[in-house]
């Protein structure tokens, strides 16, 4: 990264000899440059009292003698510099696991060529695009935070940037803010859908109506950004349970609403809550045992089918496409060529692992006090080991199958509930 976080910025920019022909670089700004040098600030380090000099010089009625656009152009690198570093963090914390693109990730907020601009009264609208750089200078507020500190903020609540997250199964809120603002209704309809058969809604409608009051009351106490409920906070929840098994279910309840707020598209569950690898069973399962649970998870497989398709999101025909050719057997490769995508999207969009997930935690509901599965419900370790052989049992081939049980369970029910689209509701940018 540039050392003139003042006079360059960062952009995304042509690259034509790159192969996606465009790239995170940085552009030099004459004007900022040259107000810098007026101001005895060339070279100088990013700093809140740099903003803050910068920011007096216009307050004081000095930016028409200085060059206002100028003035607001070196502002306008910095604030870029800071946007960037906002999403390396994203891709640096999350972009193995959710497959974020730098790249994709940078347009929604590095969209400032560093064109001289007119310093703009907060709320001034107009058809003109605004770069995100503007927007955030337009509103910033000194007395709450640095410069630095609030575009970083402000990349992370910027609706372009978080609508693209949310496609890829990412919502940037921390699992107690989730839980202290959703509703009752929202959390009974979240754990319904999304959650496990180890707690009952009614357990759950307890838990959350009591951590949502204590929650209150504690954030009133602590203003910390970083809260994190401690082992007195999770016994005054339910004194007779141990803390650390409290603490457990509330991160599946925010794993639930998680859920239910990416428009039903399943995630991995949170790191307390992974799944424990199953183990083998003592003897072979009877055949009617088997034919019992081959029809738990078809029919939760039916009931999880809006959410794999997201019917009410973006991309409705991309996704019924890719989910016909995964169902027929199809390598991400073949899909990709048929759907017009690349083979990382089409494993970004499918997330198999994540919805084989949810159907065998909604199977589980299904298998409650059956034989094999008496332990669902009363024991969360053995709950959450049986959803991960379900799972497995899912994505494995059948004896003498050339497709997962998976593919081979959704084909009929694809046929029955979606049509087929004509070509050109399909994306065909195999760069996408």
């Amino acid at each position: 990264m540039d050392s003139d976080p003042y006079q360059q910025m960062r952009t995304v920019m042509a690259a034509p000899r790159l192969a996606r022909a465009i790239a995170i670089g940085s552009r030099f700004c004459a004007r900022a440059a040259a107000m810098l040098e007026r101001l005895g600030l060339a070279g100088v380090t990013p700093s809140a009292a740099v903003d803050r000099q910068l920011l007096e010089a216009r307050a004081g009625g000095q930016a028409r003698e200085l060059d206002e656009a100028g003035l607001l152009l070196c502002l306008r690198c910095r604030v870029s510099h800071a946007a960037e570093q906002k999403i390396l963090a994203l891709v640096r914390h999350f972009g193995q696991r959710h497959q974020l693109d730098p790249i994709d990730l940078a347009a929604t907020v590095l969209d400032d060529g560093g064109d001289p601009l007119p310093w703009a009264s907060v709320g001034t609208s107009g058809a003109a695009h605004r770069p995100f750089s503007l927007e955030v200078i337009d509103n910033y507020r000194p007395e709450l935070a640095g410069l630095g500190h609030w575009t970083r903020l402000r990349v992370q609540s910027h609706p372009p940037l978080v609508r693209l997250l949310r496609e890829h199964g990412l919502l940037l809120q921390r699992d107690w803010s989730l839980l202290a603002h959703a509703s009752p209704g929202r959390m009974a309809r979240a754990w319904e859908q999304h959650g496990s058969a180890a707690l009952s809604p009614a357990q759950v409608a307890t838990l959350h109506l009591r951590f949502r009051d204590h929650y209150r009351q504690a954030r009133a106490e602590r203003l910390a950004a970083a809260w994190e409920p401690g082992a007195l906070f999770l016994s005054a929840l339910d004194p007779p349970t141990a803390a650390p098994l409290t603490l457990g279910r509330l991160q599946a309840m925010a794993s639930a609403l998680r859920r239910d707020r990416l428009a039903a598209l399943p995630m991995a569950g949170p790191e307390g809550l992974e799944a424990v690898a199953a183990a083998a069973p003592a003897e072979e399962p009877s055949p009617g045992r088997v034919a019992v649970v081959e029809a738990a998870l078809r029919r939760a497989l039916a009931r999880q089918l809006p959410a794999m398709l997201a019917a009410d999101g973006p991309e409705v025909a991309l996704r019924a496409c890719l989910w016909r050719h995964y169902a027929k057997g199809h390598s991400q490769r073949r899909i990709g060529e048929a759907c017009g995508c690349c083979q990382p999207k089409v494993n970004r969009r499918l997330q198999c692992a994540a919805h084989a997930s949810a159907i065998a935690t909604t199977a589980l509901g299904f298998l409650l006090g059956r034989e094999g599965f008496e332990a669902v419900g009363r024991s969360l370790a053995a709950t959450e080991s049986q959803a991960a052989a379900l799972r497995d049992y899912l994505l494995a081939f059948p004896a003498d199958g050339d497709r997962p049980r998976l593919a081979q369970w959704l084909e009929p029910l694809l046929e029955r509930s979606v049509p087929v689209p004509p070509p050109h509701d399909l994306l065909r940018d195999p760069h996408a």
